[in-house]
């Protein structure tokens, strides 16, 4: 399933620096799971959180047997903005039939009768063949608390688009990374930069999910940062 700012062409990449990175016994927290990309590829025991409720409702749901529609049209898309279908649904059409995976960015129409909601259902079916004894969780980061793991962070990235969810205050999340190191943890995150005492251990060019009429999807270098306390 196509997730605004996710990580789906890099994951293999990225996981492979997180298991470097990775102690023994250490159980893996992904704060800010969004599409899953990172948390599928992942082993051992591990924690999926995002701030959305209606994501971990469907997330749930999928981990208990529920399996999301083939067909979404227009009208469907509209009373999922409204509100009016379950909270699994509404992920479900919110992002898997939205324009780029972004919420609610506008109903999807694929060239040459592609079939958006078909795609985002094989794809969750896809992920959940690995994933089934994920513990799912709806909180703020900052309300996780955890010890001996290894916490990987794709926060909503600073000076870009707006969060959907609430203000995100960069500062305190970097404050809040370095706290976390300091109680045994193993910090590392996705973004563009970060302060000077985070040490930059990958990086690589990438696209931009965003298509400018000008000059096609932009370029931009994808970094992993860790703490150097």
């Amino acid at each position: 399933m196509q997730y605004f700012g996710g990580k789906a062409r890099i994951s293999k990449e990225i996981v492979k620096v997180l298991n470097e990175y990775r102690k023994e016994n250490q159980v893996f927290v992904e704060p800010f799971c969004g599409g899953l990309n990172i948390t599928c590829l992942m082993d051992g025991d591990i924690i999926a959180n995002d701030l959305n409720f209606d994501l971990i409702q469907m997330y749930i749901a999928i981990k208990s047997g529920w399996i999301p529609p083939e067909v979404i049209t227009e009208e469907d898309y509209i009373d999922a903005k409204n509100g009016n279908v379950s909270s699994q649904l509404k992920a479900f059409i919110g992002i898997g039939c939205s324009y780029s995976g972004k919420w609610f960015g506008g109903y999807a129409r694929g060239a040459k009768g592609r079939n958006y909601a078909k795609n985002a259902k094989n794809s969750l079916a896809k992920k959940f063949k690995t994933i089934k004894d994920v513990e799912f969780i709806n909180e703020s980061y900052n309300d996780i608390i955890c010890s001996n793991a290894l916490i990987y962070c794709d926060p909503p990235y600073n000076n870009t688009t707006k969060y959907k969810f609430g203000d995100f205050d960069t500062e305190a999340f970097w404050q809040w990374c370095r706290d976390m190191t300091n109680k045994g943890n193993t910090v590392i995150v996705s973004e563009y930069n970060a302060p000077a005492d985070f040490k930059c251990i990958w990086s690589k060019e990438t696209k931009t999910d965003i298509r400018t009429k000008a000059n096609g999807k932009e370029t931009r270098v994808e970094k992993l940062f860790l703490y150097c306390a």
